[in-house]
């Protein structure tokens, strides 16, 4: 219902332009799998000129790169390190650390791998780290990101091609749109053939290196965890997996990692590195969670102190701060949406009505008053999977040229009961005073020995999950449930 730039939509954004010349196609035999693949119009040096030519947009997508470079030459280091046992070293391989706090990793064609500072606080040591990036450096080195577009391209180059052409053209946007959608749909995450050969290769790099390649399986583990939180968090089921984790672009399970070990037919190093303590040293200090520049969230609120502005959302909704919006999600997809808007006139229900919801009929539109700042509001109904939603637009003018929005979204049988939760979160918007927005500190992990004494519940206190505090630290720490820290245990802390 919402536009995201996932995945699976950047490839297709990325592949879309090349698919209009894609009216042949090879078949070669890769170097790493050592199968034949259609690669289509894609050579090798094409892989190279899309990674470079994509890669400021990724960055732009998750927060840009994160200003470490204490951070940054290690990963390089140990990234570096598994790129030597690649099948392609033409590629120019390049490692970056994503400013963003969503668990996820993955690559660009032509060498080009990211891993989020979200992702490396969830690792435990060195070893998981590069199972991680192993595995993308697979996902490169087999071009499967080339095969993806190739298929792609040959499902749908008619559809692509008219969208194309029809923006070059001028013609409404909708159309390019639709055919991208098309595309979309026809380009999926990575099979499970693909996956399997990713760690194939992934256990291959990391065993040259020296790594120990049951690094790949217990942070897998890890990941599963998390989502089991996560999906708590949210009132969704325990197994469902979040889909801003890793685990949803690379859909594997343990024993299928393990399987991909056993066929990898590599000797496992006789003195396999961890590196706990290297790893941990290397992240003490790290920003942990939401970047303030760019907008903090506190259970249930939104603090941007730059912008000096906040709100809350309503109860038993999980909040994500992406680039262009905010999103916060309930149960049976209701939905709070709020960005901002270039708004010039003074009068909010003529922006709404004509500047915001242009062709769409709103209902009841009125005049409203927000903590001193005018805005407005209206409704409409819309129509999606079969079902009929509600959405409630409100206009709250910042200043002379800016509008904060909110659309709220919830099906018709589920928004009555959400009405005076909705009506809470537009009358919470208000500005922040430099003193307020002064006291809005980042949280950082910091790394601390347990003494022996510590509980869970006293150490979990800076976190930002509210109820889920506890299990948070328990993730972070490879911490079963109903176990204390021992002595001299090293432990991710996080501080304000």
């Amino acid at each position: 219902m919402f536009l995201r730039l996932t995945r699976r939509r950047f490839l297709v954004s990325a592949g879309s332009a090349a698919a209009v010349g894609a009216m042949g196609g090879c078949i070669s035999t890769n170097k790493a799998t050592g199968r034949s693949s259609f690669t289509g119009v894609y050579s090798v040096e094409d892989d190279i000129r899309l990674g470079r030519q994509e890669h400021p947009k990724m960055l732009a997508a998750f927060g840009g790169e994160y200003d470490s470079r204490l951070l940054k030459r290690y990963v390089e280091r140990v990234g570096g390190q598994l790129a030597t046992s690649t099948e392609y070293q033409q590629f120019p391989y390049q490692f970056t650390v994503l400013n963003s706090p969503i668990v996820n990793a993955f690559a660009l064609p032509g060498g080009f791998v990211y891993i989020s500072r979200g992702l490396i606080a969830l690792a435990g040591n060195e070893a998981e780290m590069a199972g991680v990036l192993a595995h993308e450096l697979g996902h490169v080195n087999a071009r499967h990101t080339a095969e993806r577009m190739s298929a792609g391209s040959l499902a749908q180059i008619g559809v692509l091609a008219g969208a194309i052409g029809a923006a070059a053209l001028g013609l409404p946007g909708e159309l390019a749109q639709a055919g991208q959608q098309v595309a979309a749909a026809s380009i999926q995450s990575y099979s499970r053939k693909q996956e399997f050969e990713a760690d194939m290769l992934g256990v291959r790099y990391m065993s040259k290196a020296g790594y120990d390649p049951e690094g790949m399986v217990t942070f897998l583990s890890t990941l599963r965890e998390q989502s089991m939180v996560e999906a708590r968090s949210m009132g969704l089921p325990a197994g469902t997996v979040d889909e801003f984790n890793m685990m949803s672009t690379h859909p594997r399970t343990v024993d299928r990692v393990q399987e991909a070990t056993a066929a990898a037919q590599v000797q496992r190093p006789a003195q396999p590195i961890l590196g706990r303590q290297e790893y941990l040293a290397n992240i003490d200090g790290m920003l942990f969670g939401d970047d303030p520049s760019q907008g903090v969230v506190i259970g249930r609120r939104f603090v941007h102190p730059g912008m000096r502005f906040e709100f809350q959302v309503p109860v038993g909704f999980r909040v994500r701060n992406e680039p262009d919006q905010i999103l916060a999600q309930g149960a049976d997809r209701s939905a709070v949406v709020f960005d901002l808007g270039v708004a010039r006139t003074s009068d909010m229900t003529q922006y709404l009505q004509s500047d915001w919801a242009g062709q769409i009929r709103l209902k009841d539109v009125q005049a409203i008053s927000v903590n001193d700042m005018a805005g407005a509001t209206g409704w409409t109904t819309i129509a999606n999977g079969g079902r009929q939603f509600i959405v409630r637009l409100v206009a709250i003018r910042r200043d002379a040229r800016s509008a904060y929005r909110l659309q709220f979204v919830a099906s018709s049988d589920r928004y009555q009961a959400l009405k005076d939760e909705f009506r809470a979160t537009t009358y919470s918007v208000r500005s922040l005073s430099a003193a307020q927005a002064a006291e809005v500190r980042p949280l950082r992990l910091r790394v601390i020995r347990a003494t022996g004494n510590e509980d869970v519940s006293a150490l979990s206190g800076n976190l930002p999950y509210g109820a889920f505090n506890d299990d948070w630290f328990r993730v972070l720490n490879d911490l079963p449930q109903g176990r204390q820290p021992v002595a001299n245990q090293p432990l991710k802390l996080i501080e304000a």
